[in-house]
């Protein structure tokens, strides 16, 4: 009996070495099931290139997986997000670069050879797809395979001044574009020589309107433009009704109506983030993380926060269509410990890790980022700032063009290209013609960096 167990004990001793040898990638459920064949792991160091968020936000999360995981030491750093791009795109693939990398979601298809998809038992993309707004899947799974996971979720949302609103007789933002058209006029005031010394609503330019290509491409989605084919031809000019129209001239005429007809700005009252914290402005478009900027200055008036307005069907029915604009955690391939590195993304992006970085957060500015989390989706309702972002989660759709992306190859060229198509068209009424113009300046972005 002895000698039977003996031999027993070898057979699973060969079997757990024969396995070692033969199949690598069941190394670690083999050390896991046989515990006489487990090890301590070795230590691991990975560094997290962040943005946002100083070090004394992130650290209470990473002290605590640490102590959890003793084997694992994570360096965070926050970088500059203006040089962020250049340094990633420089250094990502070499010696020196980072483990974990913040991206805005729209470079993450172009980086996809620099990034290590997750390992199918840290997360699958049945899991990712739900457990995170639909809006994820545009540009982090690819393949089947996903390259990135989002902490958060952002967009534009309206802002609006609630005394303005209230001296009008406004009690309740706008939930339709034909409201929003109607607030704009009734809260726009100009003096005697026709200077708008009030505006309505920054919009129907670009330059000087923050955030005016999301606002825009907010539009065009809202209207059923295809802002691309499945060959990746840009068509956000070429979209047309049942009818025949052309959506996307539609939209951008629309937009063109604040500043032609409704008058409601004026390029000469300078940035608009800045005017509507000078009280200047009822209605802006913004992200979540602006409002800091809008406290920060002190503001005197009450700022209210709504979902953006939507586009009514010709039958009356509203299908919730926003535009999101965010940013997402990777790892990249050059890592030595890539299933780690995944290992710990998968764990921060659990619930519980999300409301605890949404706390430490709101310790050190008015609030968090709004939740990337499907199950989390109410959990903000009550939020005055953060609530109407986290609402328009399940209804996130986006493409490239992205304001304030801080990618010269990639946002910041395909931004610049609508701005400046809204800035012509305000100018003049040929929105065919400029829409055509911005399409194939975006169009010559894309195969620049599909080329490289």
């Amino acid at each position: 009996m002895r000698r039977a167990l003996i031999f027993i004990a070898l057979g699973i001793i060969l079997l757990g070495i024969t396995g070692w040898i033969l199949l690598p990638n069941v190394r670690s459920d083999i050390l896991e099931r046989i515990p006489f064949l487990n090890r301590t792991p070795a230590n691991v160091t990975l560094t997290y290139w962040g943005l946002w968020e100083p070090r004394e936000v992130m650290q209470p999360l990473i002290d605590q997986y640490q102590t959890e995981n003793p084997h694992i030491t994570i360096e965070y750093v926050a970088r500059d997000p203006k040089t962020h791009y250049d340094v990633v795109n420089s250094r990502i693939g070499s010696e020196g670069g980072p483990d974990i990398v913040r991206l805005h979601a729209t470079w993450v298809p172009f980086m996809n050879s620099l990034l290590a998809s997750a390992p199918t038992k840290v997360l699958t993309t049945k899991d990712f797809a739900s457990e995170f707004f639909p809006v994820n899947q545009q540009f982090l799974v690819s393949n089947d395979k996903v390259y990135g996971v989002p902490l958060e979720v952002d967009g534009i949302a309206l802002l609006y001044n609630k005394d303005l609103f209230a001296q009008e007789g406004i009690t309740v933002p706008p939930e339709t574009w034909t409201q929003f058209r109607d607030y704009a006029s009734r809260l726009t005031r100009s003096n005697t020589q026709g200077t708008i010394i009030q505006s309505g609503a920054a919009m129907g330019y670009g330059a000087s309107i923050d955030y005016s290509a999301d606002i825009i491409a907010l539009m065009l989605a809202q209207n059923g433009v295809s802002f691309a084919d499945f060959q990746g031809k840009v068509t956000f000019d070429k979209t047309l009704s049942a009818v025949g129209s052309n959506l996307g001239e539609e939209a951008l005429k629309f937009y063109r109506l604040f500043s032609n007809q409704e008058k409601s700005w004026d390029p000469s009252m300078g940035n608009s983030t800045q005017a509507f914290a000078q009280g200047k402005v009822a209605m802006v478009f913004l992200p979540s993380h602006r409002i800091h900027e809008i406290l920060n200055a002190s503001s005197s008036f009450r700022i209210g926060v709504a979902k953006v307005p939507q586009l009514p069907s010709p039958t009356g029915t509203i299908i919730p269509t926003y535009w999101a604009n965010y940013w997402v955690e990777s790892v990249a391939s050059a890592s030595q410990h890539t299933e780690e590195a995944w290992k710990f993304l998968r764990w921060l992006s659990l619930k519980e890790q999300l409301a605890t970085l949404y706390r430490t957060e709101s310790t050190i500015r008015a609030f968090g980022e709004p939740y990337s989390r499907i199950d989390m989706e109410t959990s903000l309702s009550s939020e005055l700032y953060t609530g109407p972002y986290a609402a328009q989660g399940q209804g996130y759709t986006s493409w490239y063009i992205a304001s304030k992306g801080f990618n010269s190859t990639l946002n910041d060229p395909i931004e610049a290209a609508i701005v400046e198509m809204l800035d012509a068209t305000a100018l003049n009424d040929n929105a065919a013609g400029e829409l055509s113009t911005a399409a194939s300046k975006v169009q010559k972005v894309l195969d620049a960096l599909t080329k490289e």
